[in-house]
């Protein structure tokens, strides 16, 4: 029996690992970054960041001040990036909110393609690895930045988001979404 439980004990944490790794992978993502340097944390100032969105257009973090910025790390294999997409379309609707969707280790082909494909209104942002690294993202995605309107990182949210009360400032501000959940 203690053979037994040890047994399925080892093949739950490989199906964890496997979970984890599947939505990650560790290596860069095409494209361009340029983080600040600094870490996010909650209640902490945003790192400030320039890149180019999918269609080649420049897109500067500071421009988006004044907004809720919804900062999404995402690649258009990951199955739970999949889900949540329609959760970001809603959040881009509102007032006064702007999604931002970080491309992490997909191509852009298939990211455009994604996009195009679901109705993604937001930039697709490419990235280098710097911004996911000064956000602190990865190896595992989805992951969700909620950036208030005066720069400062109001909700860390790791893994797939399940409602728009999942990116709402509240007592709580980092959460993580498993599997089981």
């Amino acid at each position: 029996m203690r053979l037994r439980r040890r047994a399925v004990a080892l093949a739950l944490a490989a199906v964890l690992v496997g979970a984890s790794a599947a939505c990650g992978g560790g290596g860069k993502s095409n494209g361009a970054g340029g983080g600040s340097g600094r870490r996010a944390e909650v209640n902490t100032k945003a790192p400030l960041f320039t890149t180019r969105d999918l269609n080649g257009n420049k897109v500067a973090l500071k421009d988006f001040r004044g907004n809720l910025v919804v900062l999404n790390f995402w690649a258009s294999w990951c199955i739970p990036c999949r889900k949540e997409f329609p959760l970001l379309a809603e959040a881009d609707k509102l007032d006064r909110v702007a999604v931002l969707g970080v491309v992490f280790n997909d191509t852009e082909s298939n990211a455009k393609k994604f996009m195009a494909e679901n109705g993604g209104t937001w930039p697709g942002l490419k990235d280098d690895g710097s911004i996911a690294k000064a956000y602190r993202v990865g190896p595992g995605i989805p992951a969700t930045i909620v950036i208030g309107s005066g720069g400062l990182v109001l909700v860390r949210h790791i893994g797939e988001l399940r409602s728009l009360a999942d990116i709402r400032p509240g007592p709580t501000t980092t959460t993580t979404t498993t599997a089981e959940s």
